[in-house]
């Protein structure tokens, strides 16, 4: 994988850490995570390989419901950080490249959770071959991404109104969607809670829903269930994300 990916990452690792908070971000907990949760269904006893751990707040969450979990990450300052905010033995982290899981044998695990990172990495079909060949036959994959067809780190962004002074945040006019055959690279910042920019932009590799889908069948796997989560309240501040998927979670077995 490239260099200057696993730097951006180790860069931004500790603004990062405090954005998820242990726990994730508001559309973490009220979209993605319910939605991953209720495709990987139960988990105690399994073996789970946490692919872009990140700070380790699902690898976490999954050995508390009794999975055993293995996490893996490209930035070794997310991986120390995973150490210091998980009980001893509680997960397996792992300094690894996804493309290449080298160090992992062949069928070795039950389920493999790849949260929002195939769309930060070049390396789509190389890291889908890898989890073919770690999962056992019938294993489950679940990987998430932001909604390619609604992609804000691509080509689409949304017109802007007025801040509402309840939920302080701009009011979502309606989205602009362009480009969207055009698979490349875009460079964006993520902000902080507090509205500030992270010391260095990443990267983010827009591609079709249908090149995700293929890269999946020419890997050896079968889809199961493609979901577009909604939020699970009625908080005002999700009014876009009710109006247009925030995210696209796909869960797929091994043939």
């Amino acid at each position: 994988m490239d260099e200057r990916i696993a730097e951006q990452w180790d860069t931004n690792a500790e603004v990062f850490a405090n954005l998820i908070d242990g726990t994730g971000t508001p559309h973490h907990r009220e979209i993605l995570n319910p939605c991953v949760d209720c495709l990987l269904g139960d988990v105690n006893g399994k073996k789970l390989l946490d692919a872009g751990c990140g700070e380790g707040y699902l690898s976490r969450y999954y050995a508390h419901k009794g999975a055993v979990v293995t996490g893996v990450d490209m930035s070794r300052k997310l991986i120390d950080i995973c150490m210091k905010t998980t009980a001893q033995e509680e997960v397996s982290y792992r300094v690894g490249n996804i493309c290449n899981l080298h160090f992992i044998s062949d069928s070795e695990f039950d389920l493999v959770l790849c949260n929002l990172v195939l769309l930060n990495i070049a390396c789509l079909q190389e890291s889908l071959s890898e989890f073919s060949r770690v999962l056992r036959p019938g294993g489950i994959l679940v990987f998430s991404l932001v909604h390619p067809a609604f992609n804000v780190y691509g080509p689409g962004s949304w017109e802007m109104g007025e801040k509402d002074p309840k939920t302080r945040r701009r009011a979502g006019k309606y989205f602009k969607v362009d480009r969207y055959f055009d698979e490349k690279e875009y460079l964006r910042y993520w902000r902080s809670r507090k509205g500030e920019k992270f010391p260095k932009q990443f990267s983010f590799y827009h591609r079709t829903i249908s090149t995700y889908v293929n890269a999946l069948v020419s890997t050896g796997f079968s889809l199961v269930s493609l979901k577009e989560p909604r939020p699970v309240s009625d908080n005002a501040f999700f009014d876009r994300e009710r109006r247009i998927p925030f995210f696209l979670v796909f869960k797929a077995e091994k043939t």
